[in-house]
Parts: C-alpha cells; sequence; structure tokens
C-alpha cells in the first residue's frame, strides 16, 4: 500500500474536524490541539486551504470554518451520487409519517459519515450531525459491509461468529436493528413476548454496482418495543431504502 502524504492526510484531518463541528468556528490553536498536529504545519494548511476558498478566516476573532468553495464541492458530488439526494427525500418522507429522525450515511473509509439528518430531536434520539464520524467496526455498519466483503469488518469483531450470523441476517431481511444495550443481535432469536430497546434501525440504499453507497436510519425510537413492532420499521425503513435505489438508478443485490 502506497504511503499517504502527510500534508495531505492532514488537510484532510482539517476539513473532516471543521465538517463535524459545523458551524463552529476554531482558532489556530484549538485545531492544532484538536488534532495533535503542530501550530506552524496547521498554519501552512489553513493559509494554502483559504487561498482556495475551502477555509475561512474572520477578520476579528482569528478564527477558521470551512469556505464557500466545500459548497461547490458538496453540489458537484451530488451530482456524482443521486442515492444521496433521493435517499434525503425519503429521510424526510420517513420523518414526517414515523414522527422520528432520520440519519442518511456513508461509508467512507475506516469511518461513517453523516451526510445529513431530517426530523427533530427526539428524548431517545442520538447525537448526530452532518459531517461527524464514527467507525466503522462491528457491531456498528452492518449494512455497509453485508452486501460486499465483510471480512476486513469481521476482523475486528469480539464474537466473529456472532457478526456473521447478524450480516447473514441482515441479507435476508434487508434491515439491521441496534439494540440497548446488546447491540446488534439476530432477530430472530428475539422473544415474541418481550420488548426491547431499540438504539437504530438501518437499511441500505444501493448504487449501480449493487453495494450500499449510503443508508437510511431511523433514530429516536419509542421505548419497549415488540419484536412485530421492530420489524414493522424495519420494513418501513427497508422500503424507503429501496425506493431511493430504484428513483437513483441503484441495483438491488441478488
Amino acid at each position: 500500500m502506497a504511503r499517504p502524504a502527510l500534508s495531505a492526510s492532514r488537510s484532510i484531518a482539517v476539513l473532516n474536524f471543521l465538517a463535524a463541528n459545523a458551524p463552529e468556528q476554531f482558532t489556530l490553536s484549538d485545531i492544532s490541539g484538536a488534532l495533535d498536529i503542530n501550530l506552524a504545519s496547521v498554519h501552512a494548511l489553513l493559509n494554502a486551504m483559504e487561498d482556495a476558498g475551502y477555509v475561512f478566516r474572520h477578520p476579528r476573532l482569528r478564527t477558521y470554518g470551512l469556505g464557500t468553495a466545500v459548497v461547490a464541492l458538496g453540489s458537484a458530488a451530488l451530482q456524482c451520487h443521486p442515492a444521496v439526494a433521493c435517499a434525503n427525500e425519503e429521510a424526510q418522507r420517513l420523518s414526517t409519517e414515523l414522527e422520528l429522525s432520520v440519519a442518511v450515511t456513508a461509508a467512507a473509509g475506516d469511518d461513517i459519515v453523516f451526510l445529513g439528518r431530517m426530523g427533530e430531536h427526539r428524548p431517545r434520539d442520538i447525537a448526530a450531525y452532518a459531517g461527524q464520524r464514527i467507525p466503522l467496526s462491528p457491531p456498528v455498519g452492518a449494512v455497509f459491509v453485508a452486501w460486499g466483503d465483510p471480512a476486513a469488518w469481521l476482523a475486528k469483531a469480539g464474537d466473529r461468529e456472532g457478526m456473521a450470523a447478524v450480516l447473514d441476517e441482515v441479507r435476508s431481511r434487508g434491515w439491521a436493528a441496534s439494540f440497548e444495550p446488546d447491540h446488534y443481535q439476530p432477530l430472530g432469536l428475539l422473544d415474541p413476548e418481550a420488548s426491547y430497546d431499540v438504539v437504530m434501525v438501518t437499511a441500505p440504499v444501493f448504487g449501480p454496482a449493487g453495494t450500499a453507497v449510503v443508508a437510511l436510519t431511523l433514530l429516536g425510537l419509542p421505548p419497549a418495543m415488540t419484536a412485530d413492532r421492530i420489524a414493522s420499521y424495519g420494513q418501513e425503513v427497508r422500503d424507503a431504502g429501496l425506493v431511493a435505489t430504484r428513483r437513483s438508478g441503484g441495483r438491488t443485490p441478488a
């Protein structure tokens, strides 16, 4: 594997940090400390990105935030990835009809990045905003790896056999659920007479190659749900993902 250019990886880290914390602005020292990059290097990176319009500097406060050129990048990226716009539309519909928060996420290297969210924050919601990232590691991200090669993902799992069973069921049902406090578990093992607290219910949107390019995630779900009710939410978000797949020219895998 080629060694990444240090300046490139540091520039990406700066942009990711500003995106994850938008619309806040940060001083040079804030950014240096948060990313553990020396002041001189951060200053040089910010100067170059400011000249290109990717960051802006407040003239009085001397703080930095995302620049307007990033908007152009985002608009161009949406044209390259129609699944995102279609997922956003389905997320808005689900949020209105189900009275839940709905996030749109994508896999980005070893992370899952939040692209946006629809709906008001709810009592049992999680704090997630556009630009934030979480590690793509078991048990998180099953819908992104279930239809691809999950070997690298499974290698990080404490219970590889259990996570492999979860992936089998995700492929079969077309959606995944995350529980409190046990995270993911095969839904076929749920007691139909019991009730469960669910953190999120997620389904993929597939691209032209039949891989999951984005995901729709229901958040702020009610407590103490039965297995049937969990399945009902799963089918809702799965169907929304299939609609977004078709409308964006994607292909569901066999």
